[in-house]
């Protein structure tokens, strides 16, 4: 096995159809609504992943002399959902630093360090080092009564956890190093979870879930159902240098080789270093991943102020990040279909809402035609018609609700004088901001009143957006405000991208996709 092959088990996703013909085989799914026709190698190789299936066993099938073929293969039907990978957990685990710092928190690092000896990982595979970034309260006399358990290191002056950070991985002897916050308590299976991902020489970084661990009063729940630390219930794997994917420091395991490469954490950055590095890896070519598992709970600001200051100051560091990073951008998927019926539902609101709810029925009906006509005239697949429209209205919905989302998350304070200067502009802005938050209530279910969550709903966005628009001001750019439609890669990626997809297609398939939901 070479350096480049992940070891772990690629297996059929769920609700994907495959569909055997004399061509080869269709695959088919729903959501997105996606049609593909590949020739017999690769049905033969999907076919065989319908429970699960590693690259090892594609080896001793003849695939051994395609190693570079088969593997793009596999990666693109893992980003386009149509296999799902997993690690195989009988793979011995890494050698692993864990890395917390801390400052002034004598009360909470001894439940954090309590919570990592416990962990379900071998002791002779970990360490534990701890970095006092010049605490001048008693957070060095608790960690040093862990005596050799812990590899303690003081600061002599205040520098930040960035450069916290930087000072224990200096000292670390893993090959893995696994941040956490010194405010946060691990699950035992936290290391036992995330370590597996490292099965793919590719992958530099993986991420795992935060939760709140407060979840007594209504802004605990808030956190607990809307934290920012929280990257959601869905694994993500992203190796797109203009993607704005990230993980938080606070659940966070990175190769040490891949780390240094980076230069570590920067320290001038007090907010935002997180996003900083795992931005500068994927410059680096390398692949991060987030899966909703390996358990962090992390002890939030649960006062009002301090909760959402903290969002104020997360918003002023976007500003600096897209100046330092002019590959990232916001990118929505470019569907003409779907923003015209964004603009419809827009102008209803405005005008006359019968007419142009009509409208959006047409457009949704009529993209649902042409994409059954499609998907049937290159791959002789007919399709229910119902189908076919909840999924185009599924399409059109999801972009409904990023678009209005992204409104309000960077424009809501900036159009409320609107309201004023015009009034029919009321209902329209209404609905904007009442659309993502009512979904946004009902996908995450809070232990709140709804009035109760909208309110802090809209504090958090107020309070970020407000932190943005001061950092813009600050770093004289509002790049960050740019939004882009379609992928838009430079000229050395898209011949990249060619030269794989040419080298995908000659191998294995005929690809057509009718069209793609934005994740």
């Amino acid at each position: 096995m070479t350096d480049t092959i992940p070891t772990g088990n690629f297996k059929l996703a769920p609700e994907v159809r495959l569909i055997d013909d004399e061509e080869g085989g269709v695959i088919l799914q729903l959501s997105p609504l996606r049609a593909m026709r590949v020739n017999q190698t690769a049905f033969e190789i999907l076919n065989r992943c319908r429970t699960g299936y590693s690259y090892e066993d594609f080896k001793t099938c003849g695939f051994d002399n395609r190693t570079k073929p088969t593997l793009s293969f596999l990666d693109s039907m893992c980003a386009a959902h149509i296999l799902q990978w997993a690690p195989d957990p009988a793979i011995a685990p890494p050698f692993v630093s864990i890395i917390v710092p801390v400052y002034n928190r004598a009360d909470e690092v001894a439940q954090c360090l309590e919570s990592l000896l416990r962990l379900n990982y071998p002791v002779s595979l970990r360490e534990i080092i701890v970095v006092d970034d010049a605490s001048d309260d008693s957070t060095a006399d608790v960690v040093r009564a862990y005596g050799n358990r812990i590899k303690f290191v003081a600061n002599r002056r205040n520098l930040g956890q960035s450069a916290a950070r930087n000072v224990g991985v200096s000292i670390a002897a893993g090959e893995v190093l696994a941040f956490i916050d010194s405010d946060c308590t691990a699950d035992v299976k936290w290391l036992e979870q995330l370590t597996p991902y490292f099965q793919d020489p590719r992958i530099a970084l993986v991420g795992g879930y935060v939760a709140s661990h407060f979840r007594k009063t209504w802004l605990d729940r808030y956190e607990d159902a809307k934290s920012p630390l929280s990257m959601g219930k869905h694994t993500i794997i992203c190796n797109d240098s203009n993607s704005d994917f990230y993980v938080p420091t606070c659940n966070m395991l990175v190769r040490k080789k891949a780390y240094l490469e980076a230069g570590g954490l920067d320290e001038s950055l007090r907010v935002g270093e997180d996003v900083d590095l795992c931005w500068k890896l994927k410059k680096q070519n390398h692949r991060l991943i987030y899966v909703p598992e390996g358990r962090v709970d992390h002890k939030h600001r649960n006062r009002f102020p301090s909760a959402f200051k903290r969002r104020f100051d997360y918003g002023t560091s976007e500003p600096v990040l897209y100046a330092g990073h002019r590959e990232v951008s916001k990118r929505f998927p470019s569907h003409p279909a779907a923003l015209l019926f964004c603009l419809s539902c827009c102008l209803g609101l405005i005008t006359r809402p019968f007419l142009f709810s009509f409208f959006s029925c047409l457009i949704v009906i009529g993209w649902a035609f042409e994409n059954r006509a499609a998907i049937r005239k290159k791959t002789n697949v007919s399709l229910a018609f119902g189908d076919v429209v909840r999924a185009t209205f599924k399409n059109c919905y999801a972009m409904a609700y990023h678009l209005s989302l992204h409104f309000v998350r960077y424009y809501f304070l900036l159009v409320l004088p609107l309201m004023l200067i015009f009034p029919p502009a009321c209902r329209l802005l209404v609905a904007v901001v009442l659309f993502p938050l009512t979904v946004e209530f009902f996908s995450t279910r809070p232990r709140l009143p709804f009035p109760v969550f909208m309110f802090f709903f809209l504090m958090e966005q107020s309070f970020y957006q407000a932190g943005v628009f001061s950092g813009c001001l600050k770093v004289r750019s509002f790049r960050c405000y740019h939004l882009r439609f379609g992928a838009r890669r430079t000229k050395k990626e898209r011949v990249s991208t060619l030269g794989a997809q040419s080298s995908i297609l000659r191998h294995f398939s005929s690809v057509f996709s009718v069209w793609r939901q934005h994740p």
